[in-house]
């Protein structure tokens, strides 16, 4: 009889514990869809989250906040995959949905800035071509076609990206405009007009590449 007492109590503490636990787990609110289940936002944007921050390390270092920023980023990322081992898995889909979110508007802020570059390098090749077209006609030359190639690509470039920015998509868009700024600089090349120096950090970011200042170098 004393044996089965004991069972007993030691099986009503166990599931006191149980029961707290879970109490504990309901008590913590959902800071995404309540629609959702926390372990299935955990899953998701566990990947997503990874996969962007991957995408926008270039970016970021180049035109965004640099080395602070993204380490930020990376950090919330890095806690709230802490969370998800601990068997905290709504804290967790909490700090991961608060993630997504700075991503979104570091992404978004970042692929503005690419934006304003490559509609302003647009504009101006298109300048420089016609000016170059028109030169060219008095002299009763032709201008080498792979331009107007070059430019149709640009055009369609700034075109894709901009559709993508206005979908809320930056990493996309922010792909596009490096494409853009590509197919401008073939301009400069068809018509062997020299490239200013002030687009290296443009050359170099364009190969995904972080950009390091000569000051800096030395």
């Amino acid at each position: 009889m004393i044996k089965v007492t004991r069972y007993i109590l030691a099986f009503v503490i166990t599931l006191f514990f149980i029961t707290s636990s879970y109490a504990q787990f309901d008590t913590v609110k959902k800071e995404f869809n309540p629609l959702y289940k926390a372990i299935d936002v955990v899953k998701s944007l566990s990947y997503d989250n990874f996969k962007r921050i991957k995408l926008l390390h270039t970016a970021i270092m180049n035109y965004g906040g640099g080395k602070e920023e993204f380490d930020r980023i990376v950090d919330v990322y890095a806690e709230a995959s802490a969370l998800y081992f601990q068997n905290k898995i709504t804290e967790s889909a909490n700090l991961f949905t608060k993630n997504k979110k700075d991503i979104d508007e570091v992404a978004i802020r970042v692929a503005n800035v690419y934006k304003k570059d490559a509609d302003e390098l647009h504009t101006s090749i298109i300048k420089m071509h016609v000016k170059y077209n028109v030169k060219m006609s008095l002299k009763g030359e032709k201008v080498n076609p792979q331009a107007d190639v070059a430019i149709n690509g640009a055009s369609y470039g700034v075109q894709k990206a901009n559709d993508y920015l206005i979908r809320s998509r930056p990493v996309q868009a922010i792909y596009y405009f490096r494409r853009a700024k590509d197919s401008c600089f073939q301009v400069y090349k068809v018509l062997e007009v020299p490239l200013p120096e002030k687009f290296n950090k443009d050359i170099v970011d364009n190969k995904n590449q972080v950009y390091v200042s000569k000051e800096k170098k030395v």
